[in-house]
Parts: C-alpha cells; structure tokens; sequence
C-alpha cells in the first residue's frame, strides 16, 4: 500500500518540528551525562563523536540524498540499501583501526567502539528513511527520529543513573536505535516495495564511483565545521574555546533549521530539473533563498538587539561579555543559510564530481582566515574566519551552478537547433 505524497509545505513543517526535537533530545543527552556522571564521562562520550563522526561521513557518500534526487531512476533502492551495508561494515573496521593504531585507554577505547556500532543502525534507518523522503512522506521520517530521541534519552537515563556506567547507557542507545530501526523504520518502508538489499558488485561500484566525492565532500565539511574550534584551541587555549564553541552551536542549531526546510525540496528541485522544468527550478530556488536569507537576517537582528540577555539566560553572565563575538558569528548566517539551500540547487542538477573540490576550497579558507586572524584579533579573528568561510561557500556554489545552467542552456539551444534543421530537411 503506498501513500499519497505530502505537500512540500506539509513536509516542511513534519521536518522542521522532527529537526528542532531530535536536536534537543542530543543536546539533551550531553546534559544527563553531566549531571548523572562526571566530567571525563562527558569527554569521552565527546571524543567518541568526534573520532567517528568523520569516518561516517566518508563511508556514508550522503547516499540517501542520491537516492532522493535520482530522478531518472539510475539505480534500484535494493542497490542503495546493498551499498550502504557494505559501507557501514566497512566504517567499523576503520573505526576499529583508528582506535588501535592511536591507542586510546581501555575504556574509552571500548565508548569509542560502541558508539561506532551505534551508528551501524542509525546508518541503515537513513537510506531505508531515504525511500520515504523520495516518496515526499517526511511525517513517517519525523515520527521516526522523536520516537528514537526520546525513547533513547529515557533509556540512556536511567541506565546511567542505576549503573552508573557510560558504556552500559551506550549499550541501552544501541538497542533503542536498533529496535526502532526493525520495528518502526522497516515496517514503515515497506509499505512502499520489498527491503532486499543488491551486493551487485558492478551496481555497488557505479555507485560508489558516482556518490563517492560527497563522501569526500562529508568528510571535509565536517572538518571545515571543526576548524577554527581545533584553532582557537591551539592559539588561544580550552577557556576561549569554550566561549566560542557555546557561541558558534547557537549559529549551528540554526543550520539545522535550515537543513530542516531544505530537505522535503531536494527531491521536487530534482524532478523540475530533470523534466527541463528549468524555470520551475529556478523560482523554488530563488525562493528558498530568500527564507535562508530571512532566516540571516531575523538571527542577526535577534542577536543584536538581545543577544547579552539571551547569553546571560541559555549560559551565565560571563558569556554575555561575548555578545559582540556572538553578533559576529551570526553575521556569518546570511551567507552560510542561503548557501545551504543553494547546494540543494547544485546537488539536484546531480553534479557530484565539483563537490570535493569546493569544500577543499570551503576547508583552506578556513585554515587561511584562523592563521591570518585569530593571532591577531583572537576569538573575533575566528568569527571573522567564519564569516570569510561563509561567503566563499556561498559564492563558489553559485558560481557552479550558474556555469551548469548555462550548460543546461546552451545543451537545449544545440537540441532546438537540430530539430530545426531535420524538420528543414525532411520538409
């Protein structure tokens, strides 16, 4: 039986609400630890998502966003799901190695591992939640994640409340993310056709080759993320860090935001865009643009006018004498959110191969704006690397995209053109 498809303000509604209660219940997560534990159990929950974070971004390829923006139906979802089994098994082995070859302490060797193996289930729940999000049903992909945030707060709570021990509290997440990926996810999707994965090792390797720079591009966009933090450290030490770090998550909640309303549009920007719909395309484009760029806007203004309130109510008073670093961090919001939506517009035209590339450039202006400012102007000098990031991403995406419409362009005038000249001929 499958169900009608949502509208794209429906679906942009079910993710943005899914986005904002997920996100809580992470951060929420980090508060328990906090309280129920102690302060290392908190750097090694930290350092796990740190070490494994990047590695999964790699292996991953984004091959949900793939299958969502495969318009043509290159290949079947059973490729996709096949893939992503055999990229998850091999995240593991590079998780594995990474602990071994660095030689972490036993116990945080093991956190390590296992919230690795906690990211094999959450990894598969994504492509099979890719299917649903192909199929415009955001609301089932919604449920999904407030059902596996909550639950897995209550679970992971009281675990390490009775046992006081971190590793047996991971345990208990893997378990709710693996049941809520058998029982929910998988019954769910197969309203919409069979869950049987392909090992079809040339499909797997087409695919591989196809979505591979996005895992490139994953890997580099986490690190361009990270960057001025691992700086501001180096040059500044851990007590400015934490200033900035607190500071510049606000901004990042925002892009979740962002990507929230984003999402539902990646398959509709592809369709229009593969029908030749290329004004179509461009006026949802255009239009999503201009929400990331209110969204900017309104958070600049926000920050601006209450930005030392809110910092005094969310932290302590001590973070409100950084209301102007807050001011400029967020300044970098109306370049970071529109471009956000703009790589929804280069990714629906399925020119993957350009991808690396621009976050190789996201990456070195990053590393070029830390070393050239934060000596000299300190925590400011890596706001202002973050605004320069910022606005190379946003430009260097619509430049890409400008080049393929023109290419669009010009392949539809030779088509025209050679239409015209058969019809001349044959009559």
């Amino acid at each position: 039986m499958v169900l009608k498809k949502l509208s794209l303000k429906t679906n942009m509604t079910w993710t943005l609400a899914g986005t904002i209660i997920y996100s809580f219940t992470q951060w929420l997560l980090l508060i328990v630890i906090a309280k129920l534990g102690t302060p290392e159990m908190v750097g090694q929950y930290a350092l796990g998502l740190a070490v494994t974070a990047p590695i999964i971004m790699l292996t991953e390829m984004r091959l949900r966003l793939s299958l969502v923006t495969d318009a043509k139906g290159s290949f079947g979802f059973n490729h996709y799901l096949g893939t992503r089994i055999l990229s998850v098994l091999l995240s593991l082995l590079l998780i594995l190695a990474v602990v071994l070859i660095i030689g972490y302490e036993y116990q945080t060797s093991i956190i390590i591992i296992l919230i690795g193996i906690a990211k094999l289930p959450e990894s598969l729940s994504d492509i099979l939640l890719g299917k649903l999000h192909k199929y415009e049903r955001m609301d089932y992909i919604t449920i999904s994640s407030i059902l596996k945030g909550v639950v897995t707060v209550i679970v992971f709570s009281w675990i390490l409340f009775t046992t006081n021990s971190l590793i047996m509290a991971i345990i208990g997440q893997i378990v709710v993310w693996t049941m809520t990926l058998v029982f929910y996810d998988c019954l769910i999707v197969k309203r919409y056709g069979t869950i049987k994965p392909s090992f079809n090792m040339m499909k797997v390797k087409q695919l591989v080759k196809l979505t591979f720079p996005l895992g490139i591009m994953g890997l580099l966009t986490t690190l361009n993320t990270n960057l001025p933090s691992y700086l501001v450290e180096y040059f500044l030490g851990k007590e400015e860090l934490g200033y900035f770090v607190a500071l510049l998550y606000i901004l990042l909640a925002g892009s979740r935001v962002v990507n929230a309303l984003r999402q539902p549009a990646a398959p509709i920007l592809a369709s229009l865009y593969e029908e030749g719909n290329i004004k179509g395309f461009n006026k949802l484009l255009y239009t999503l643009l201009g929400i990331g760029a209110i969204i900017g806007a309104l958070g600049l203004l926000f920050t601006y006018i209450f930005g030392e309130l809110l910092l005094t109510i969310i932290y302590t008073p001590s973070y409100a004498m950084y209301s102007g670093l807050f001011v400029a961090i967020m300044f970098s919001g109306l370049f970071s959110y529109p471009a956000a939506f703009l790589g929804n517009g280069v990714l629906a035209t399925r020119h993957f191969k350009s991808q690396p590339y621009l976050a190789a450039l996201w990456v070195l202006t990053s590393v070029i704006g830390c070393i050239l400012f934060i000596p000299i102007y300190g925590v400011y000098g890596a706001a202002i690397a973050v605004i320069l990031s910022s606005f190379v991403k946003l430009l260097s995406l619509y430049l890409v995209l400008l080049r393929i419409m023109k290419k669009e362009r010009k392949s539809t005038e030779d088509y025209e053109e050679n239409s015209n000249l058969i019809k001349e001929v044959m009559y």
